[in-house]
């Protein structure tokens, strides 16, 4: 995983982080993960040696409350209110400490991980892992593990899972098990709505180029949540597709007006998707290597389809 300092300038997403006021934070806190670096002989559980220190807080500091005052003139006195800043990293930041060091991990390392031992986040990223490093088959049989066996985890996007399983089945040339999955998950749906296992076949049928069976499962997708813009953007796509100039152009503006109340991570990236097929439905292009309904190209970005 590198360096604290490394560490730090990942959770801050700034390589100029160290020029910042919140260095010294973001600090403690990689150095407080690499306290709790997972252990790949256990599973990837975490262990925490609780030796890193929180920094001490200087009158002239900026508070780490995020006001951008000086401390003795914000939270002095009131350290407790702030001591979300100062002690142990929140959860959601473990589990992406965990992801970055599973992903970083040799082949040779996972092959030893005892696989009943690991959490169901830790076998979804070690799934990713195998399948970055091109070995489908082991992929697979660890995503399978998780949604088969439906392994609790607050961190895990089912939804997100769901739909790279049947992405990684057509990838190895299984497309009807594929479709098969996704139909199964509808019918039967587990920990996500049938909307969503809507929405997850129809990015399926348009990945294949089926517009048809497409067309059919976005509007049941839209059926179950017209206000999702991610349904309206997929609409777009069939639009599009079709060369639906004018129509494709709405798809994209209502998904772009519905993002409005999306979490920014969300917006950013539906932002993204949106204005560049708009921009291409406007001066009417064809879409071109057309991004997963859930993820970036380099496969990083866990996005829920849901809106708030």
């Amino acid at each position: 995983m590198g360096d604290a300092e490394d560490l730090a300038r990942w959770l801050a997403d700034d390589p100029e982080a160290h020029q910042g006021p919140f260095w010294k934070w973001f600090l403690h806190f990689a150095e407080r993960l690499m306290d709790m670096a997972p252990d790949p002989e256990r599973g990837f559980v975490v262990r925490d040696r609780r030796t890193a220190q929180p920094p001490r807080i200087g009158r002239n500091d900026v508070c780490p409350c995020g006001s951008g005052k000086k401390f003795k003139q914000c939270h002095l006195g009131q350290e407790s209110t702030v001591s979300w800043k100062l002690g142990s990293p929140t959860p959601a930041i473990r589990a992406m400490a965990t992801s970055r060091l599973i992903h970083e991990c040799s082949l040779e390392t996972l092959d030893r991980v005892p696989r009943d031992k690991a959490s169901a986040m830790a076998l979804t990223e070690m799934a990713a892992t195998y399948h970055g490093h091109g070995q489908i088959e082991m992929a697979l049989e660890l995503l399978s593990s998780v949604l088969r066996d439906e392994r609790d985890d607050p961190y895990l996007l089912w939804d997100y899972w769901i739909a790279r399983y049947a992405e990684w089945l057509v990838e190895a040339a299984r497309e009807k098990e594929g479709e098969q999955f996704l139909l199964d998950e509808y019918d039967h749906p587990r920990k996500v709505t049938q909307w969503q296992v809507a929405q997850k076949l129809a990015a399926f049928y348009i990945d294949l180029g089926d517009t048809e069976n497409a067309d059919t499962w976005v509007n049941v997708a839209m059926e179950g949540n017209p206000g999702n813009p991610f349904n309206h953007y997929l609409k777009g796509m069939l639009q599009h597709h079709v060369e639906s100039w004018d129509a494709a152009v709405a798809s994209y503006t209502q998904a772009e007006q519905l993002m409005a109340d999306f979490r920014d991570e969300e917006k950013m990236y539906m932002n993204q998707l949106v204005s560049e097929s708009l921009e291409r439905a406007r001066n009417h292009q064809p879409l071109e290597d057309e991004p997963d309904d859930a993820t970036d190209q380099d496969g990083d970005d866990r996005v829920q389809d849901q809106t708030p």
